[in-house]
């Protein structure tokens, strides 16, 4: 190999090198592409599990559960959680979750008429509780006349 070749090669090995590492050093420092945005919605029961919710009730009995809302949208989010049971809004609560953090509370319910009723929590974005719920969860109920 002359001379010539040796030092082409040369300088275009150390070009290589220096591409490769600013370009390693390029990937290190910029922050990664964020995941989709979501947000976690749950029930859990009064103890904070996810069983033994109150599903068996007598007309007028109290129950009660614990309401969750993860915000991972990557912003802080205003929410609007509605209970509705039957064609009855029985709370509707509107809260502000800030971005990566959970925020949770309790409820109380019961129903006026014996039968199979389905207890909607109902979760929108924003303040408005119009429209189609951002996300939905139900509990079933039995409830007894007695």
């Amino acid at each position: 190999m002359d001379d010539r070749t040796r030092r082409f090669l040369t300088w275009l090995l150390a070009l290589t090198l220096v591409a490769s590492v600013v370009g390693t050093l390029a990937i290190a420092v910029s922050p990664p592409n964020p995941t989709e945005s979501y947000t976690e919605f749950y029930v859990l029961d009064d103890d904070g599990d996810a069983e033994g919710y109150p599903t068996n009730l007598t007309v007028g009995q109290s129950g009660r559960v614990i309401v969750g809302i993860s915000n991972h949208e990557h912003r802080d989010q205003t929410y609007t959680v509605t209970l509705v049971l039957g064609d009855r809004t029985l709370e509707s609560r509107t809260l502000t979750v800030q971005n990566e953090r959970t925020s949770d509370f309790r409820v109380s319910f019961s129903a006026e008429e014996p039968g199979r009723e389905r207890l909607h929590f109902r979760l929108y974005r924003g303040e408005d509780a119009s429209g189609e719920p951002y996300r939905k969860l139900r509990l079933w109920l039995n409830v007894s006349a007695s």
